[in-house]
């Protein structure tokens, strides 16, 4: 299957577990929340980024749009490639001091079966831990005065694991290189030598319902595994 992703994943962290995550040394902001079992572009999603040297989890809508554009974007901004990243002016003006980080539980992702067949799986970490993905962001009060901030997450080649399901995959971080991603210091080498696929064996695997292909579902069950695990 060729295409974008990351286009679906799900996130059921709670406070606790944004407060407990060492690697983000952020205060969850004061809004409420709840998990979102199908979260889905245009959704609002907590992120992490740094901003006036202070480090936050925040929420923001997913699809960027740059400080330029006048107009809503008439393309995907969901995704940045990671290969042409540095090249596309809807990127480039995020890349120096807007880098953030999506603390994700999982990611849904479709396989082509027979026909025009597809079966839905849902990745995770072996771990159990929250993926850390890297992305980008920017803020526009022109476009979206009320959802000003926006941010999208940056794909690469899958990993020979990832490869049975799709050819993409997201950029998952090494906590180790969180501080590195968002950090201040301009973009660089070191930036993009983080921009690639994770190790085989961080990832999981497992079938679930098709149900998930649909928005208006949303609860717990769509992560309840429908069959063994393929990696």
């Amino acid at each position: 299957m060729m295409g974008f992703m990351c286009g679906r994943f799900w996130g059921s962290l709670t406070w606790e577990d944004y407060r407990e995550l060492p690697d983000l040394r952020a205060e969850p902001p004061e809004t409420n929340f709840r998990p979102n079992w199908n979260t889905a572009p245009t959704h609002d999603v907590l992120i992490c980024a740094e901003r006036d040297g202070e480090r936050r989890v925040e929420q923001m809508k997913w699809g960027l749009v740059p400080v330029w554009m006048k107009d809503k974007p008439k393309f995907s901004t969901i995704n940045a490639k990671a290969e042409t990243i540095e090249e596309k002016a809807t990127w480039k003006g995020s890349l120096g001091k807007m880098r953030c980080v999506i603390p994700v539980s999982g990611f849904y992702e479709w396989q082509r079966g027979p026909g025009k067949a597809k079966q839905a799986y849902a990745i995770k970490r072996r771990d159990g831990k929250p993926m850390l993905l890297a992305g980008l962001w920017a803020f526009n009060d022109k476009v979206d005065p009320e959802n000003p901030r926006t941010f999208a997450i940056i794909t690469c080649p899958a990993n020979e694991l990832m490869g049975a399901v799709h050819n993409r995959m997201p950029v998952i971080l090494d906590p180790a290189n969180l501080d590195l991603w968002i950090g201040p210091e301009p973009w660089g080498d070191a930036h993009r030598a983080l921009l690639k696929s994770c190790p085989d064996e961080w990832l999981t695997a497992y079938p679930v319902s098709n149900d998930v292909g649909s928005v208006r579902n949303n609860d717990a069950g769509l992560i309840e595994p429908q069959g063994e695990p393929i990696f």
